[in-house]
């Protein structure tokens, strides 16, 4: 049985309306997929720099705890128990050793902090004689003491007043066993598997959330061999074990190790799963509503050609008139399907808009979030705007989430969004980076006027009480854009080395950068 025309034009309709849906969806997924693939290798990249400068800062800190006593060891040299005392005290107010030493020129242990049993002998450890060679303060490389242990060594030297070589002052760390390197790195802030390491500059392992791994050369990863040329980025990698890896790598150029934030790749696409559902059952009604008016609009499509083949059936073919075939009603039907299909069309382009304005917004505090940040940096560039950008970080968040849950911590930031909001004018724009970190950005805004902004927005929230009934504080750095010397990114990180003084100088201050 030969098919009605109304069949061939519900089959194509359906067809058509497979094809948009599959497509559509199939556009959004690539498009998905890759926005989700960026935002975690960002993530990674600008976590890795950040802990990559916690570290630097902290090995500055043990390398001045170090210099700040040297004249006094110089001065008790020759009195082991004075010593020890000054290196007791030494131990406990740095904070990031796990020992401390001062050793001879002739390579014997003077004092121990604590007693490891090495004093009165001579020390023949790798780290030992590359200290009292070089007779210079040095970082070692990772190697075995005579306790057995894996350690780092921080050495200064002792010279006296007539510049006589008297030994050195060493502080270690005790790479298998608790030290400041853990604490700092050992919970990432992404709870999906991701995980941080860090390697010295020969690929091994320096720290790693598997201490067994702790002195393995994965110098071969990819990533490694960028942060053994120096460099700070992100890329997809393999890692020695095999696994599809997002990472993120940053150098310490004080040390000269290297930090690597990595998320598993099938992690990172968990919830691309969950936002094609969603996408497929917002898409769905509006699909049903189409069929059925193409439904109905088919029967009168079909209708004059189907009374015509009912009258051609029942009649001779010289009897059929001209004015009977009607054939003007053609044009108009298919004007009313052509409009149909043009409304469905646009439908869709609403929806893959509404989706795009999704992928630039922050969802728990609807903010813009970072890509929207930088297509609006490179406007106000190509307009050639003058402007101004504020870096807010919130002081001691942790302690937000650690004593009240992740969900309080997430209100915290949902009422720092809104009187943000409520600082700004319409022009300006407030993106949430990530974490507790914003930016604000100030079109056409002056430095000064930037900075009493901030001030004044810092008040505000030091004078405000938080829904869990408690006091919070903000730091923030100001920066305004020096047109033809800088870029956006330079700008960015001197503003944020503002916030970094800001906090380091005791938080809740607001710093401008140079």
């Amino acid at each position: 049985m030969n098919k009605t025309l109304r069949f061939w034009i519900l089959t194509l309709t359906t067809f058509t309306m497979i094809a948009i849906l599959s497509s559509s969806l199939f556009s959004s997924y690539l498009v998905t997929k890759k926005s989700l693939i960026e935002k975690s290798l960002e993530q990674n990249e600008v976590y890795a720099l950040k802990l990559s400068k916690m570290s630097e800062e902290v090995f500055k800190a043990m390398q001045a705890n170090l210099d700040a006593r040297k004249p006094d060891v110089i001065e008790h040299i020759d009195n082991p128990e004075e010593l020890t005392k000054i290196l007791d005290q030494l131990l406990i107010s740095g904070k990031n050793f796990n020992s401390l030493s001062v050793i001879g020129k002739d390579s014997v242990a003077i004092a121990t902090s604590p007693n490891v049993g090495i004093t009165g002998k001579k020390i023949e450890s790798p780290g030992v004689k590359e200290a009292l060679q070089k007779k210079e303060g040095i970082i070692t490389k990772p190697y075995k003491a005579m306790t057995g242990r894996l350690l780092i060594l921080v050495s200064t030297p002792l010279f006296d007043d007539s510049n006589t070589y008297l030994g050195m002052l060493n502080g270690t760390i005790y790479l298998q066993e608790d030290n400041f390197i853990q604490n700092i790195l050992a919970e990432h802030f992404s709870e999906d598997g991701s995980y941080v390491f860090v390697v010295d500059e020969q690929g091994t392992l320096i720290y790693h959330p598997d201490k067994t791994r702790i002195g393995e050369n994965v110098s071969e990863n990819s990533a490694i061999q960028s942060i053994l040329n120096k460099k700070n980025g992100a890329q997809e990698i393999y890692n020695t074990k095999g696994v599809h890896l997002l990472a993120g790598y940053s150098y310490i150029p004080e040390s000269k190790w290297g930090v690597v934030s990595q998320t598993p790749y099938a992690s990172s696409l968990q919830p691309l799963s969950g936002i094609m559902t969603k996408m497929f059952f917002y898409s769905l009604p509006f699909v049903i509503l189409f069929f059925m008016l193409a439904y109905l609009l088919s029967e009168k499509l079909a209708s004059p050609l189907k009374n015509l083949a009912i009258s051609t059936m029942n009649s001779h073919l010289e009897d059929v008139s001209v004015e009977k075939l009607q054939i003007s009603k053609w044009y108009f039907e298919a004007k009313q399907l052509t409009e149909t299909m043009e409304s469905y069309r646009k439908l869709q382009e609403e929806m893959v808009a509404n989706f795009k304005d999704l992928s630039l917004t922050d969802p728990l505090t609807g903010l813009k979030n970072r890509r929207y940040s930088e297509l609006f940096f490179a406007e106000l560039l190509e307009q050639n705007n003058s402007f101004s950008i504020i870096s807010i970080d919130i002081d001691h968040f942790k302690q937000v989430n650690d004593q009240f849950g992740h969900q309080t911590g997430d209100e915290t930031l949902q009422f720092l969004a809104s009187k943000m909001m409520s600082n700004v004018s319409e022009k300006d724009v407030c993106v949430r980076l990530g974490g507790e970190e914003f930016i604000i950005i100030l079109p056409n805004c002056s430095l000064d006027e930037a900075y009493i902004l901030a001030e004044k927005f810092r008040n505000e929230i030091e004078n405000s009480v938080l829904p869990m009934n408690r006091k919070m504080t903000i730091s923030a750095g100001v920066g305004e854009y020096k047109a033809n010397k800088e870029n956006v990114s330079e700008l960015v990180n001197r503003v944020d080395e503002a916030l970094y003084m800001a906090k380091s100088e005791g938080r809740n201050k607001t710093v401008i950068s140079n």
